[in-house]
């Protein structure tokens, strides 16, 4: 009997790819796509973003995040030695083109979600009048079976206490600078490109939680509260009368119809806790990749927890929903940035493997 002979299979054609050097990555399509969308709710609501914001912006931000970018290698070189491995090796890993254009790509996408994290938040008063203040503290007490976390933790703190909680509060930024600088510093692409979209997100995400649920924070909008601490904590205090000022300048500008020139960099917004919420999404990283500096991350977070609360920036709720955030951004970040096949070997035994511990 005869048999037909199985007909021959077209292959298909190969797919086209983008080139390596020009191919977007999840982070930056995050970060352009967020810019794109915050330009226009803003221009639509009537604020003219236009190329002199950017100016007004970016330009300081260079030679900061120039510094970063050094100082962050000298970190990771740093580290490198702590776990007795070789820091000349980790030097002839980053001095590769491949990963000189990454670096500048990652750094272009911290100044672009910075831009669009500052104006979104400046710009809250002058998108949603409605505050939020008088429920948030309502909740918080709701929460905590009828107390006030703010109320409990300043009435039982000792002076002692409150100035050291103000006093590392106030380092926030440079720890949180110096841990993103660190992570960039990875000699490991998959590593730098899933952090850095995690920082796209929870901060933008956050702006938009600012411009949804208006607060101002306890500190603002209930100040007799802190009347009698406020000299235990002249950090904060001095932090928080410059953004009440430049706060002010946007509130008169709305209601006089010219707004004068203020600082972007300087808006208030309670919900929710991006300082708790930034530091927990730092301490998941620490767990995944830098294991040695897992504890030392669970602490600073706990004591930013803590500190956002005394100090009035935050209600407690505030720091719930900061972690939520951060949670999200960093379960998000591994699913939607995984690497190509050459990336995978190099996840298996990334830094976390050789920390000592599993996924």
């Amino acid at each position: 009997m005869d048999t037909e002979e199985p007909a021959e299979v077209a292959e298909a054609p190969p797919r086209r790819r983008w080139p390596p050097w020009l191919r977007p990555y999840p982070f930056e399509i995050a970060a352009w796509l967020s810019l794109v969308i915050a330009i226009a709710f803003l221009r639509a609501r009537g604020l003219r973003i236009d190329w002199e914001t950017f100016d007004y912006t970016i330009p300081p931000l260079l030679p900061v995040m120039a510094k970063y970018f050094l100082v962050g290698i000298g970190l990771y070189g740093v580290f490198t030695g702590v776990r007795r491995k070789s820091p000349l090796e980790y030097l002839r890993q980053i001095a590769t083109l491949q990963w000189i254009v990454l670096s500048l790509r990652v750094w272009l996408a911290v100044l672009v979600f910075n831009y669009t994290y500052f104006w979104l938040k400046v710009c809250v008063p002058l998108v949603n009048a409605k505050l939020w203040d008088q429920a948030l503290w309502r909740l918080d007490a709701l929460v905590h079976f009828g107390y006030s976390p703010s109320i409990v933790l300043i009435e039982s703190a000792s002076s002692g206490l409150l100035s050291w909680l103000d006093l590392w509060y106030g380092l926030w930024l440079p720890t949180v600078s110096l841990s993103i600088a660190f992570f960039c510093a990875s000699p490991k692409a998959l590593v730098r490109r899933q952090f850095i979209l995690s920082c796209v997100l929870i901060w933008v995400l956050g702006a938009w939680l600012y411009t949804a649920l208006p607060a101002l924070g306890p500190i603002y909008a209930f100040t007799d509260t802190w009347r009698d601490v406020m000299p235990d904590m002249p950090v904060s205090h001095g932090a928080q009368q410059l953004l009440w000022e430049n706060y002010q300048t946007i509130i008169q500008g709305m209601k006089s119809g010219q707004l004068h020139r203020f600082n972007p960099t300087r808006g208030i917004a309670a919900m929710p806790s991006l300082h708790v919420g930034v530091h927990w999404m730092l301490m998941l990283w620490m767990y995944r990749y830098a294991r040695p500096l897992f504890v030392p991350a669970a602490i600073a977070t706990l004591l930013t927890f803590l500190g956002s609360i005394t100090t009035g920036w935050h209600y407690a709720i505030d720091g719930y929903v900061g972690i939520a955030l951060g949670q999200i951004s960093y379960w998000a970040a591994l699913r939607l940035e995984k690497g190509e096949e050459e990336d995978t070997d190099e996840h298996e035994t990334g830094e976390i493997g050789e920390a000592g511990g599993g996924r």
